[in-house]
């Protein structure tokens, strides 16, 4: 059987036990045990399942369109997405063109009846899991603000870890003067976005990129979604 091979891995999950090399090797092992021909492989790294806007599942409807495939193998069905709904979606677009969905560690075939049941409760378990997860974390933020406790500081501002401490950032402190500024002088958004061009003022991105010492490419974006400035 001509295979694809997936592999995903998120920010929030035990590198170690869930790697992309980890995952890759169980997968691939797999294909070659059982005889099958490996097309091709994607992967999406640091994403979360939850989404489908990624670069490893377009990679796999390019082989569908392509009639390359008959089957995609994943370590389990998480791997594939986390979102119930979108999962069982992509589930039913592959299963429209008789391409089945291998899950290793489940011994899942998204084109086997008897499976069905279970795919239904790995989904909803999947999907939960992201979901308990996010609500854990805005907890978690919650009750640090409540303990007055800053995450990420306002745009002036900056936080130095070493000491766990709120300093002052002067350029960009003259930077949210300047827009205070503009402000009660009557200008919209766009032509501060302007006189913040003009000036040259560097973003909260360009400025972080500098302590970093990195490059940065970033741009001042007002909500209509023009580009007025970059480096």
């Amino acid at each position: 059987m001509k295979v694809w091979l997936y592999y995903r891995l998120p920010r929030d999950e035990d590198e170690e036990l869930n790697s992309l090399n980890n995952q890759r090797q169980i997968i691939y092992n797999f294909a070659v045990n059982n005889g099958h021909e490996i097309m091709g492989e994607s992967f999406d790294d640091n994403v979360s399942g939850m989404h489908f806007q990624r670069d490893g599942i377009e990679r796999i409807y390019e082989a569908v369109a392509e009639k390359k495939i008959e089957a995609i193998i994943v370590k389990d069905l998480s791997r594939l997405g986390r979102h119930r709904t979108q999962t069982a979606l992509l589930i039913d677009y592959l299963r429209e063109r008789q391409i089945r969905v291998l899950s290793v560690t489940e011994g899942i075939d998204t084109l086997c009846d008897e499976d069905d049941l279970i795919i239904s409760v790995r989904s909803l378990m999947n999907d939960y899991y992201v979901r308990d997860l996010g609500n854990k974390i805005r907890a978690g933020y919650q009750q640090k603000l409540q303990d007055g406790l800053v995450i990420t500081p306002p745009f002036g501002y900056w936080k130095d870890r070493n000491v766990n401490q709120i300093k002052v950032h002067p350029e960009a402190a003259e930077t949210v003067k300047i827009i205070y500024d503009l402000y009660l002088q009557g200008y919209g958004q766009k032509q501060i976005a302007r006189q913040l061009n003009k000036l040259q003022r560097k973003t909260p991105s360009q400025l972080r990129a500098d302590r970093c010492g990195q490059e940065s490419f970033a741009t001042y974006k007002t909500r209509s979604g023009d580009y007025y400035f970059r480096r």
